[in-house]
């Protein structure tokens, strides 16, 4: 089992906000994640009360993991993230992941 771990700072502080937001992208990633061979799990949370935000994804094998980052499913995710948790203006705007084999 691979756990990937994307950390970034996201516009949306408010913690109300940040339920209704996150909600609403579950309905829009949770079949674009299902698609995605070796896919186990996602959870988002967020991470403070200054934007931080944390999503986990769960894969079978480190092969999984590597096709889904490489072969466009993570650049359609991210596209799908950045339009409900809008990405920190520079130099907040990183964002910063960590694969990690269990």
């Amino acid at each position: 089992m691979v756990e990937s771990t994307l950390k970034r700072m996201t516009v949306v502080r408010d913690a109300d906000e940040f339920a209704k937001r996150q909600q609403a992208l579950e309905a829009r990633i949770g079949p674009l994640m299902q698609e995605q061979p070796g896919f186990v799990s996602r959870e988002m949370r967020r991470d403070g009360d200054d934007g931080r935000m944390v999503e986990v994804t769960r894969w079978q094998t480190s092969d999984d993991c590597r096709n889904y980052l490489r072969n466009g499913g993570a650049a359609m995710a991210a596209t799908y993230l950045d339009a409900f948790f809008p990405t920190a203006p520079y130099p907040n705007g990183n964002w910063v992941r960590e694969n990690v084999e269990q």
